[in-house]
């Protein structure tokens, strides 16, 4: 949910309908501060040489505003930061990848995790496909992700529900 994936003139945008899943997922948000849940913004954080580049244009530089979370999702993290309330910088599409994510959500008694951000067919699958591997179960609202094409996001959306066994809420 960093600039470069959402803004009009971010590097490898979803634009409006990435701008769209501010709403459902600050919603989402609201909900787990309220009722005291793990949050975690697993964002994308690279190099200016990352080997990524080779296959997509370079994004989320650490550093610059593309790495940043967009919009009222940046003013969401600077309000509730805290040991609940996490940024978590990862390097591959999958946020379990060579992060401490599993082992977060271990020491916190996580038994289950909502998927949430874009591209709802990179990084949202990778990480439910990761949460799945590891045991937990997944829930995912589908207006809370978006992706490069609709096509792509029904595609995981519905891969995630097939495949992964995610339950798909309608918030």
């Amino acid at each position: 949910m960093t600039y470069d994936f959402l803004a009009d003139d971010g590097a490898l945008t979803c634009g409006l309908p990435g701008q769209q899943t501010v709403a459902p997922v600050l919603d989402l948000l609201e909900e787990f501060v309220h009722t005291g849940e793990l949050i975690v913004f697993a964002c994308d954080a690279h190099t200016v040489n990352d080997p990524e580049f080779v296959l997509w244009p370079p994004h989320c530089v650490i550093g610059t505003k593309g790495a940043m979370l967009y919009g009222q999702l940046a003013d969401f993290y600077d309000r509730h930061q805290s040991d609940r309330v996490r940024y978590l910088p990862k390097t591959k599409y999958d946020a379990f990848f060579d992060t401490p994510l599993a082992d977060w959500l271990t020491a916190d008694q996580v038994t289950a995790v909502t998927v949430v951000g874009v591209c709802t067919s990179i990084c949202c699958y990778a990480t439910a496909l990761g949460a799945y591997c590891r045991g937990f179960p997944v829930t995912s609202d589908p207006a809370a992700m978006a992706d490069l094409t609709q096509e792509a996001h029904d595609f995981a959306v519905n891969h995630m529900q097939n495949v992964l066994k995610a339950e798909m809420v309608n918030r």
